[in-house]
């Protein structure tokens, strides 16, 4: 595990920082350029993970994404994308799922699409039942009201959708966007509108591509027919989002940081974090494009964040250090995140000894004297970047898992050490878990990769036949098979605890997700992915594993079982090892060179 340890600087700075571009801004200038049917040149988008997973979906559909210089250059026509099953991976970032799930309806071909981890949790159901009512049929995968999903539809109909609004407004945004290619399409939002800012930004982007939208306030949306999007060049703002953490920091150490590249008058939902500053006691100067803080501390407020829920985060670290009570209100919107967000708040918080309560939709902070603390990210950009802010005022504030940050701004750490503040980064080697289907090698090639790395291995079914005393097919044969995986999950409890060891895991341990809770805690997953042919031939006359189905023949068995366990091998998975032609020398290889890759090895 990489871990980074923040140290103050010595004194308050005086510094200037130039900021990326909008990721918000960066992902909607891609789709709509995506819907001119022309080129496109994009200046000063945003390079990191969320970005990244659109422009990937793009290409799949046949687009040109091409950088060049601080110029992305988009070419396509949604008329050339071909008729076949296009696998839409959105990897962690939200927003491109939404968008895309509303971009695939229009688009020939069948279109699966599909996230990892924590974004397979993220509701979608409000966004595809306001599809369908303009004709897309579109199903779930596994979850109703979750990715993935299958989009069958190439083609919606004009017409007038009823949405909630109270979920996420990238739901109004995505269906928005592709409106015009659709024809007259009104839109009657139920529910109040949540983060009304995001809707301001996408009708400006709308417009700015030559399509008009009529609105009355956030509850009815009426985008005209006959329209069509038309640019040459979009240029991408500064990111009022990651300017925010150094403003938080100049706020909190009484520094002078001036923020270039950044819109006083954005649009941007937390250019309002601004003026919550100026609340707290700061003050706040505005240029035609910069915006420059000068610290004087914190104090407590009271704030209504729906509008701006991203910084919410932000506002919590700071108001652990404002003597008194602050209340953040309206932020419902971030349990459904990237993570829980108000419980890993009111976690971590607690670990620096601050005192919180919840509702549904608010957090209540007891500022104070907070101490150090080690600082658990759970794989959300936010919470690393949050509490880095903490760490420039109280020493000894570490960060584990910091690379989550390269989702938005892939140069936090080296931005935060260019302004004076100590980085010093550590490592703890995680355990290799391997995960896949019986026969795909996982228990030799684990023990090839403990002899090659100096590690100890533990192979999970071997664990669990030395503690009930019996094979597992005798295991099965006796108690059935849901005692034989009760037994494994609590071997999986005990060698997730475990440090430099390849573990070596069975076919059917993602099927529960506090295995894989466990596993991760303090290992990187490897699926080695093989397909049926090259599994059923390494399993040719072994006995000594029971059957899984009631299917007539090894391979119909076999084929069921990857069809039901593969989405979830490949969302689980830290890397996928491609094992369809490798020896295992070269399979053994592969993974330590992603391994060192990874700066594990």
């Amino acid at each position: 595990m990489r871990r980074i340890r923040i140290t103050p600087s010595s004194r308050p700075v005086r510094a200037i920082v130039s900021v990326p571009g909008s990721k918000s801004y960066t992902n909607r200038a891609l789709m709509l350029a995506a819907l001119t049917g022309d080129t496109v040149r994009v200046r000063n988008p945003l390079v990191a993970d969320d970005t990244h997973a659109m422009i990937a979906c793009l290409r799949e559909l046949g687009f040109s994404c091409v950088f060049k210089g601080d110029v992305l250059e988009m070419r396509g026509n949604l008329k050339n994308v071909e008729t076949r099953e296009h696998h839409l991976n959105t990897f962690l970032s939200g927003m491109t799922a939404r968008f895309m799930l509303a971009l695939a309806c229009i688009v020939p071909g069948v279109k699966i699409i599909q996230g990892r981890g924590r974004l397979n949790e993220r509701p979608i159901g409000h966004l595809v039942d306001s599809l369908r009512q303009l004709g897309a049929k579109i199903e779930y995968i596994n979850k109703k009201g979750y990715p993935p999903v299958r989009v069958r539809s190439s083609k919606l109909r004009p017409g007038t959708v009823r949405m909630q609004g109270t979920i996420s407004s990238q739901f109004l945004s995505a269906l928005l966007m592709i409106a015009p290619l659709v024809g007259k399409v009104e839109i009657e939002v139920e529910g109040e509108q949540i983060s009304r800012p995001y809707i301001d930004m996408t009708i400006e982007a709308i417009r700015a591509f030559g399509v008009q939208i009529r609105h009355e306030g956030y509850s009815r949306f009426i985008v005209p027919a006959r329209q069509r999007y038309f640019a040459k060049r979009y240029d991408i703002e500064g990111d009022v989002s990651s300017a925010s953490y150094f403003a938080a920091i100049a706020a909190l150490t009484h520094s002078t940081i001036t923020l270039k590249n950044v819109n006083p008058k954005s649009r941007q939902a937390d250019i309002r974090f601004f003026k919550i500053l100026e609340e707290m006691g700061n003050r706040i100067t505005r240029s035609k494009s910069s915006v420059t803080i000068r610290g004087s501390g914190v104090r407590p407020v009271s704030v209504d964040m729906r509008d701006c829920p991203d910084q919410a985060q932000t506002l919590a670290v700071l108001a652990a250090f404002a003597e008194g009570v602050t209340k953040i209100t309206g932020i419902q919107s971030l349990r459904v995140k990237e993570t829980e967000r108000i419980a890993a708040l009111q976690q971590e918080l607690k670990k620096m000894g601050i005192r919180t309560e919840s509702t549904h939709d608010s957090l209540t902070i007891h500022g104070g004297s907070p101490r150090r603390a080690r600082i658990d990210t759970y794989g959300d950009h936010r919470m690393a970047m949050a509490f880095a802010v903490a760490g420039t005022k109280l020493a000894g504030i570490e960060i584990n898992e910091p690379d989550v940050v390269s989702k938005t701004f892939p140069r936090f750490w080296e931005t935060l050490g260019s302004i004076g503040v100590g980085i010093e980064l550590s490592y703890e080697r995680p355990n290799i878990v391997l995960i896949g289907m019986r026969g795909g090698g996982k228990s030799t090639v684990a023990r090839h990769l403990s002899e090659r790395l100096g590690l100890r291995t533990a192979d999970l079914d071997a664990i669990v036949e030395k503690q009930e005393g019996m094979s597992i097919p005798e295991i099965v044969e006796r108690y059935g098979w849901e005692y034989f995986r009760d037994r494994e999950s609590e071997v999986v409890q005990k060698v997730g605890r475990l440090k430099d060891t390849v573990i070596s895991t069975g076919g059917g341990v993602i099927n529960r997700p506090e295995n894989i809770a466990a596993l991760k805690q303090r290992g990187i997953l490897v699926f080695l992915n093989a397909p049926v042919e090259r599994l059923l031939s390494r399993l040719e006359g072994d006995t000594s594993r029971p059957r899984l189905t009631s299917s007539s023949t090894a391979l119909s068995e076999m084929k069921a079982v990857l069809a039901e366990r593969k989405r979830l091998y490949e969302t689980v998975a830290d890397e996928i090892i491609d094992d369809t032609t490798l020896t295992l020398e070269e399979k053994v290889e592969e993974v330590v060179r992603r391994l060192q890759k990874r700066g594990i090895v």
